[in-house]
């Protein structure tokens, strides 16, 4: 797989995947509850499905320079509007709250972009796992059911929506429903 592919793919099968309210909620929930970054699990979850991979010291460094841009581009917008929800009611101020959200997804769709071109990616060799997000929600803290869970939930959506885009003879598409993310 061509990073390039992979790159350009990212955003729009995030898009897909964040769309059905179950992985939003679940997104959120994990945010908040451990400090997943979401695009970094969104996109981990997806390179699982196209069995990429990458070596561990890599994998350390492309989460360090994630969490690099959250913490000085994302994260303040996040908290910023968060802050005006419910003291902000007047016509100008809910217009800015819109603003700031506006301007935030467009932080985290740059972020999506920088993750995607940065990922050093490998093809899974042998009998490696498609475990990158797994590892993640570990580093995350996030215990072992409640992982089992999360993937579990994201095989569900992106084998569904990989039925409902292709006719079953034409089912081999980026987000291969054949290929599952594990948990440990």
């Amino acid at each position: 797989m061509q990073q390039t592919g992979f790159a350009t793919s990212v955003w729009p099968n995030m898009i897909l995947l964040y769309a059905d309210s179950r992985i939003s909620q679940l997104c959120l929930s994990l945010q908040d509850e451990f400090d997943v970054d979401v695009p970094v699990l969104l996109l981990l979850v997806i390179a699982d499905r196209r069995g990429i991979s990458c070596e561990d010291a890599a994998f350390d460094k492309f989460l360090a320079e994630a969490a690099t841009w959250r913490e000085l581009v994302v994260r303040p917008l996040r908290i910023l509007r968060r802050a005006m929800k419910g003291h902000c009611d007047a016509g100008a101020e809910t217009a800015l709250r819109e603003d700031i959200k506006r301007v935030e997804l467009q932080a985290e769709r740059l972020h999506v972009a920088r993750l995607a071109e940065a990922f050093p990616t490998s093809p899974v060799t042998g009998n490696s796992k498609h475990d990158l997000a797994d590892r993640y929600l570990i580093e995350r803290g996030v215990p072992s059911e409640q992982r089992r869970d999360c993937l579990s939930l994201f095989d569900a959506v992106i084998t569904r929506l990989v039925k409902i885009a292709c006719p079953p003879d034409q089912q081999h598409t980026n987000l291969d429903p054949a290929r599952k993310t594990t948990a440990s």
